[in-house]
């Protein structure tokens, strides 16, 4: 929405994050361009292929490029400054620029491998009665027919 109409957007606080594409240091200036991911309740990326675009970050200060480097995970609060436009390959694209006000690096997150469970199961199942039979209070004694 912001890259359709950016007068509308220009001085709003948003949050966004996402993954670090490239980050430079110029004369005055960090720019941070990063691939916007959605976040969790707790702004955290929580899918890397359902991306909406791309970002800058315009960072007035010095930011250290090893620590906000490629594939790093950032989340950025910050407000909308307007647009620019750069190319990605030939083709010209419409980048929002936040001006940050607070920004969270994290490092990528390996993805959770769920295992099954084995079909034996080494222990006996939980008994709270043990040493008991299950019908507690009768204490297990097997049953013998009569002759």
């Amino acid at each position: 929405m912001v890259q359709t109409n950016p007068d509308v957007y220009k001085g709003k606080k948003v949050i966004w994050g996402g993954i670090i594409i490239s980050s430079k240091n110029l004369a005055d200036k960090t720019v941070i361009e990063v691939l916007q991911t959605p976040l969790d309740r707790t702004d955290m990326v929580i899918d890397k292929e359902l991306s909406t675009g791309r970002f800058l970050v315009d960072s007035s200060i010095y930011l250290d490029t090893f620590l906000y480097k490629t594939g790093k995970e950032i989340t950025v609060a910050g407000i909308i400054k307007g647009i620019t436009i750069q190319k990605i390959g030939e083709m010209d694209y419409v980048y929002p620029v936040l001006e940050p006000l607070q920004m969270r690096i994290l490092e990528p997150q390996s993805e959770i491998i769920y295992e099954p469970h084995p079909l034996w199961w080494p222990y006996q199942p939980y008994n709270p009665y043990y040493p008991y039979h299950p019908y507690y209070p009768y204490p297990y004694y097997p049953y013998y027919p009569p002759r």
